[in-house]
C-alpha cells in the first residue's frame, strides 16, 4: 500500500523586472540646404524677395563696373540708378525678384480660404485631407516646363530689341549682352512659370467649390473667403504686370508690347473669374434646385386651393403668397460671391497696371498735342 504524501508548495520571491534602459527619442534628420531655403520662402515671402533684389542690385552694379560701364555708383557725373536704362533695369530686378516669390503668396492666399471654408465643404476629415495635399501642390516639373517654353519663344525677339540699347564695344559688350540675355529669359521662363502655376491652382480650387461647398442661399457670409482669395489674387497679378511693363515696353515694338499686355489681363482676368467661378456654379445648381421645388410646391398648393374656378381652402393661399415670394427673392439672388466689388477692384487694378507700362508714351502724347 503506497503512502500519501503531503505535497508542500513553496513559494518564490517574484524578482521585480528591471526597466528598458533610457534611450534618448531619436532625432528626425536635419533639413538640407535646399529645404531650408524653401522653408524661408515659404514664412517669409516678402522677407526672401527683398533679399533678392538686393542681390541681384549687387551684381548688376559689379557687372556694369566691370564692363567700365559705370565707375562706382556713378555713369560720368549722374547716379547710377538715374542714369540711362538703369532705372528700368532696376524696375526689371524687382519684378524678378517678386516673381520668385509670388506663386508662394497666390498658394498662402488659395490654402487660407480653403481652410476658412472647412465648415462649408462637404468632405469628410480624409477627403478634406487628400484635397488640401492637392493643393498645396508645387506643381514644379511642369512649371519648370512651362517656364523653359515661354523664355524660347519670347526671348530672342524681345533680346534683339533691347541688344541695340548697348553701346559699348568689345568684351564689355559682350558681358552686358550675355547678362541682358540671362535677365530677359529668367523674366519669360519666371512669366511662364507663374502662369501654369495660378492655372493650375485655380482649376483645383474651382473643382473643389464647385463639388463640395454647401450653400445657404441667405447667408453668403460662408463665401467670404472666395472673395477674399479673389481680390488678393487680383492685387498680386496686378503688381506682377505692373512691374514687368517698363521693362518690357519699348517704342521698337509696340505692338508685341500691347499684345502682351492684353495677354497679362486677360489671363489675369481668367485667374480671378476662376477662384469664384466654382462657388458660382454650386450657387447656380442651389438656386436651380430651390426654384424647382418651390415651383412644384407651389402648383401643389394652387391645385389644393383653387378648384372648379372657386376657392376650395382658403388657408393654402397665404402659403402658396409666401412661396412665390421667397422663389422671387432667390431668383435676385446674385451667383458671383463678393458681388461686383471684386471685377470693380480688379478693373481699377487692370488700369493702374495700364499706365505702368504706357503711362510715359500716354503723357508724351497728350503734352504734344498741347503743344499743338
Amino acid at each position: 500500500m503506497s503512502e500519501a504524501k503531503d505535497l508542500v508548495v513553496t513559494e518564490q520571491p517574484v524578482e521585480d523586472i528591471p526597466p528598458p534602459p533610457s534611450r534618448p527619442a531619436p532625432r528626425p534628420p536635419e533639413p538640407d540646404l535646399a529645404e531650408r531655403v524653401m522653408l524661408f520662402v515659404e514664412l517669409r515671402p516678402w522677407l526672401t524677395a527683398t533679399i533678392i533684389f538686393v542681390g541681384l542690385t549687387i551684381v548688376h552694379i559689379v557687372l556694369l563696373n566691370i564692363a567700365g560701364a559705370a565707375d562706382g555708383l556713378y555713369v560720368g557725373d549722374k547716379f547710377l540708378f538715374l542714369a540711362g536704362t538703369t532705372p528700368v533695369e532696376i524696375v526689371l530686378l524687382a519684378f524678378l525678384s517678386y516673381s520668385v516669390v509670388l506663386p508662394t503668396l497666390i498658394g498662402h492666399a488659395c490654402i487660407t480660404a480653403y481652410d476658412s471654408l472647412r465648415p462649408s465643404l462637404m468632405l469628410d476629415d480624409r477627403g478634406y485631407g487628400e484635397t488640401r495635399a492637392g493643393i498645396v501642390d508645387s506643381f514644379l516639373w511642369w512649371r519648370f516646363w512651362s517656364g523653359l517654353g515661354c523664355a524660347a519663344i519670347l526671348t530672342p525677339p524681345f533680346g534683339d530689341v533691347l541688344r541695340h540699347q548697348i553701346h559699348e564695344e568689345g568684351a564689355a559688350a559682350a558681358l552686358l549682352a550675355i547678362w541682358m540675355y540671362v535677365r530677359i529669359s529668367i523674366t519669360f521662363g519666371l512669366l511662364g512659370a507663374t502662369t501654369y502655376y495660378v492655372v493650375a491652382l485655380d482649376r483645383r480650387f474651382r473643382a473643389v467649390t464647385a463639388e463640395h461647398l454647401r450653400i445657404d442661399l441667405f447667408d453668403f457670409a460662408p463665401l467670404r473667403p472666395i472673395s477674399r482669395y479673389a481680390r488678393q489674387v487680383a492685387l498680386y497679378l496686378a503688381i506682377f504686370l505692373a512691374l514687368v511693363g517698363p521693362a518690357v515696353v519699348q517704342p521698337e515694338a509696340m505692338a508685341q508690347s500691347v499684345a502682351m499686355l492684353a495677354l497679362g489681363i486677360t489671363l489675369s482676368a481668367f485667374a480671378v473669374i476662376g477662384v469664384m467661378s466654382g462657388a458660382r456654379n454650386s450657387i447656380r445648381v442651389a438656386k436651380k434646385t430651390a426654384i424647382t421645388e418651390l415651383s412644384a410646391y407651389a402648383r401643389e398648393l394652387w391645385r389644393r386651393a383653387y378648384a372648379g374656378q372657386h376657392i376650395v381652402e382658403a388657408v393654402a393661399v397665404p402659403a402658396l403668397g409666401a412661396m412665390i415670394v421667397v422663389r422671387n427673392e432667390i431668383r435676385r439672388v446674385g451667383e458671383w460671391p463678393g458681388g461686383w466689388s471684386v471685377f470693380a477692384r480688379f478693373t481699377v487694378l487692370a488700369i493702374l497696371a495700364l499706365l505702368s507700362w504706357f503711362g510715359g508714351q500716354i503723357v508724351a502724347r497728350l503734352l504734344d498735342l498741347l503743344a499743338s
